[in-house]
């Protein structure tokens, strides 16, 4: 009989446990998942706003390539059936090299016929005393067009160029350090201008919708010292059913890619990616992670997935589940953002709250069963008349 509280104390103690775990357990699936949820949906209304944000640049690029090329096919209307001869040769005469040049005047400032004046434009012609009649027409509507559309968008691009697949080009671009002397004196009569994408750029099977191309990052040419990187954004002016060459613009991306990569989420971090899948930015880890945080998502892995998600941007789960991976495409130079949040923190939140539950659900299932065990005691339940011992000793004889 003296073992009986003792195993009552026991079997409470145990049930107590095993509701407790159970029911921390099961707090600690709800917790996660809602935690979860609620980081993947603020992830997605983040990567909507740094979307916008990041393509707003590229945008501006396409805008101004696009009135460009509005502004070209309208001046070459206006020149058809006209003699150019004089005008061309005036602005662009042979630099003896089988090039033409532009005259410095054109770079330096000058009046032009009509009272307007043109500055910061230079042209390189290959094989410029070869060109016809419509070719030349062709460059003087390009002349007129970037430096006039070139102006109106100085405040937002330093530069504006029209060229062609046949190493002919000619520029806006009044800030340049070099003062485009190497177009306009230093290139040699067989200078390359084709970059990489002209090919796709110009070929209208390869891009039908004349669509903006980026060039991959370089280091700008002209500048001797710094890390400074550039991409060209160019867009093909489609005539018909033909291309009648391109205008783009030199867009430096040093700082563009030093912001595109701040202010991550919360425990999260900033990716940019190359259309090779190279990580060309990096931002720092969100404020209240340890500075030696390592994300241990490989970027190639990273690069698989989106390779095989057709979406232009979207939220999912790393593949070993430690953390959620937001994306954002940026069209033009074919570039991916990416956010990557490690959910270590939210499962630590997670935990707590878990231990916290099973706490209070075993405390609170011990006071009961102290408190039930002390009522009993104090007041024991009484045995009612008639009762069986109350029987037996009435039968029993005397």
């Amino acid at each position: 009989m003296s073992t009986r509280p003792a195993l009552i104390m026991i079997v409470q103690l145990v049930a107590s446990l095993l509701l407790a775990a159970v029911t921390g357990l099961a707090g600690y699936r709800i917790f996660e998942t809602a935690l979860k949820t609620a980081q993947t949906e603020n992830l997605h209304a983040y990567i909507q706003v740094r979307a916008e944000r990041e393509q707003r640049i590229f945008e501006d690029a396409r805008r101004l390539n696009r009135a460009a090329g509005e502004e070209f096919l309208h001046r070459m209307d206006a020149l058809q059936g006209q003699s150019v001869d004089d005008e061309f040769d005036r602005l662009f005469p042979s630099f003896g090299d089988g090039t033409r040049r532009s005259v410095p005047e054109l770079f330096d400032g000058a009046a032009l016929p009509g009272g307007d004046f043109v500055f910061g434009v230079g042209a390189y012609l290959g094989d410029g005393d070869a060109m016809t009649e419509e070719q030349k027409r062709r460059y003087l509507a390009a002349f007129h067009t970037v430096r006039s559309v070139g102006e109106a968008y100085l405040g937002t691009f330093t530069n504006l160029y029209y060229f062609t697949a046949d190493s002919r080009m000619v520029m806006f671009a009044p800030g340049r350090e070099d003062r485009l002397a190497f177009y306009r004196f230093e290139a040699p009569a067989d200078f390359d201008l084709s970059t990489d994408g002209d090919d796709d750029l110009f070929d209208l099977q390869a891009n039908p919708a004349g669509d903006m191309h980026c060039t991959r990052l370089s280091r700008l040419l002209y500048v001797n010292s710094g890390e400074r990187a550039i991409t060209g954004c160019r867009q093909p002016v489609i005539a018909g059913r033909s291309s009648s060459g391109a205008f783009g613009s030199s867009i430096e991306m040093t700082e563009a890619l030093a912001s595109a990569v701040d202010l991550p989420p919360a425990h999260g971090v900033n990716m940019l990616f190359d259309r090779e899948g190279a990580v060309i930015a990096r931002g720092p880890v969100a404020a209240g992670e340890e500075s030696r945080r390592q994300y241990a998502v490989d970027p190639a892995t990273i690069i698989d997935i989106l390779n095989q998600d057709p979406r232009s941007f979207g939220v999912f789960a790393t593949p070993e589940g430690s953390g959620i991976i937001a994306f954002s495409r940026i069209p033009g130079p074919n570039w991916v953002f990416v956010s990557l949040v490690d959910l270590d923190s939210m499962r630590k939140t997670a935990r707590f709250w878990a231990w916290s539950l099973f706490a209070v659900v075993l405390l609170s299932s011990l006071i009961f069963a102290a408190v039930r065990a002390l009522v009993l005691r104090s007041y024991p339940p009484r045995k009612e008349a008639g009762s069986g011992e109350e029987v037996a000793a009435l039968t029993e004889p005397a």
